[in-house]
């Protein structure tokens, strides 16, 4: 029985042109990537800051040098991931005006932004203290808002406040003005109605929310949303689901990462970040728990998807000089130590390719499960520092992990169980790519004795010539 590949294709296809079309996920996916240079800076600000506050702290050191060093590195912190929550409100919002811009061309996307980020300060309880019905009134904003807990409360209300806008802005009920007034002004009349409307809406839902007992929209999002999510969406079965969703894409041909990760981070980075702030401000690994994307981006898929750093050293141990397996090796090696894996993926090739099938869904799937049990049982240490991504693999886990050796010694066994994992198949799919060329060689050698037969059956014999 023939195995149609289209058949399977097909719908999924389909399923990833209605993501990548859709215009709420694509702003949830484009928010958080340009969220990455302040989670970056933020992440390795706090590192700093540790190291050097434990030199200060260890070796009894008085210096106001090195102190106001590492002030210095607080102060990013604070001014990064510390406000997180907003930075999130204004990508967030600004991403999904400029996906609402495409529809409703009246959209000003500097307007939406602001509005966003005033709806949110609608919904943000102006008391320090409001947590304690009792405590003495304290006119101020918690920072427990604007820091890796709000992040997703403040993801819905900032593209809450651009769907409202985008919405009022096609009604009827707007300030006109005369073609001949300037332009920002023009747009600021016109955006009255819109952002008076939505900073409404926003107002008498806050004051709902406390009507029920609730004393903010995170308390309400957190028990009603986010704890249902997190709870089934964040140990090792959702790990699995989605390293195995990741990975059929990409054998289809399709970018696996960019279509499912769009819609995980905005459950599973929070997790992180809080790993990363409880880290900071404890220095110790005690009730930390596993973040799912570390498994699945770090321990699952070292050297890029399908964990391709141990099938790169598996091709180049077991294919000859001079065959094309080893060529795209060579080429593909230098990116793969920084997690690029498009030469492997393309260039072998693992698309569609039924032999390599197996070891890239299931290679990813044994680290997962390795790197999870591993840190589960306390042998290695969790992942607390976010990084960019684009170090080079050891010292990426290095990083990640504050500076322990353990995550690296986990990231070495893994490649080389990796390494063994594909290197039968390596050897499989060179020996059909010998039979290939061999049959092709086979077919071109008949094909030119046919055609040399045929030229000497041709050749006219030597006979009178005719007058």
């Amino acid at each position: 029985m023939k195995f149609d590949v289209k058949k399977v294709q097909e719908p999924i296809l389909k399923a990833s042109v209605w993501v990548q079309g859709n215009s709420i996920l694509q702003a949830i996916k484009n928010a958080f990537i340009m969220t990455i240079p302040f989670t970056i800076v933020g992440s390795f600000s706090n590192v700093i800051k540790m190291q050097l506050d434990q030199l200060i702290k260890n070796q009894h050191i008085h210096s106001e040098i090195l102190t106001n060093i590492s002030n210095l590195f607080g102060y990013l912190n604070a001014a990064t991931l510390g406000i997180i929550g907003i930075i999130v409100v204004l990508c967030s919002s600004y991403s999904y005006a400029r996906e609402l811009k495409k529809k409703y061309k009246e959209v000003n996307v500097f307007l939406a932004v602001i509005l966003a980020l005033a709806a949110y300060f609608v919904m943000v309880p102006n008391n320090v203290n409001f947590a304690d019905p009792k405590a003495k009134v304290i006119q101020g904003f918690s920072t427990n808002f604007f820091d890796y807990q709000g992040m997703f409360t403040a993801l819905v209300v900032g593209m809450i406040a651009v769907w409202i806008y985008a919405r009022f802005g096609k009604t009827k009920f707007k300030i006109k003005m005369p073609d001949s007034v300037p332009q920002n002004i023009f747009d600021s009349f016109a955006s009255l109605v819109p952002i008076t409307g939505a900073l409404m809406i926003f107002g008498i839902i806050r004051i709902i929310i406390q009507s029920l007992g609730y004393t903010s929209i995170i308390e309400i999002i957190t028990v009603v949303l986010v704890k249902p999510l997190l709870s089934v969406g964040t140990g090792l079965p959702a790990i699995i689901v989605v390293i195995l969703m990741e990975q059929i894409l990409w054998f289809l041909g399709l970018h696996g990462f960019n279509i499912v990760w769009g819609v995980v981070s905005a459950f599973w980075l929070p997790i992180y970040l809080q790993n990363c702030a409880q880290y900071a401000r404890t220095q110790s690994f005690a009730g930390i728990g596993i973040a799912p994307n570390t498994m699945t981006n770090v321990y699952a898929m070292i050297g890029g998807s399908g964990a391709t750093f141990g099938l790169l050293i598996a091709m180049l141990i077991f294919t000859h000089k001079g065959e094309k397996e080893r060529e795209v090796a060579k080429l593909g090696f230098i990116p793969g130590c920084f997690g690029i894996n498009e030469p492997i993926i393309f260039g072998l090739p693992i698309v569609l390719n039924p032999i390599m099938f197996l070891p890239w869904i299931f290679v990813p799937l044994i680290n997962a499960v390795i790197g999870y049990v591993v840190t589960k049982i306390g042998w290695v240490v969790p992942l607390v520092v976010l990084n960019s991504g684009s170090e080079p693999i050891f010292f990426s886990t290095w990083l990640t992990g504050a500076f322990h050796t353990s995550p690296v010694v986990l990231t070495l066994v893994l490649v080389i169980l990796d390494t063994f994992l594909y290197a039968p198949f390596v050897i499989l799919n060179q020996r059909s790519e010998r039979a290939a060329i061999a049959k092709q060689n086979e077919q071109e050698n008949d094909e030119d004795k046919t055609v040399f037969k045929n030229e000497t059956e041709e050749e006219p014999s030597d006979g009178p010539e005719t007058a």
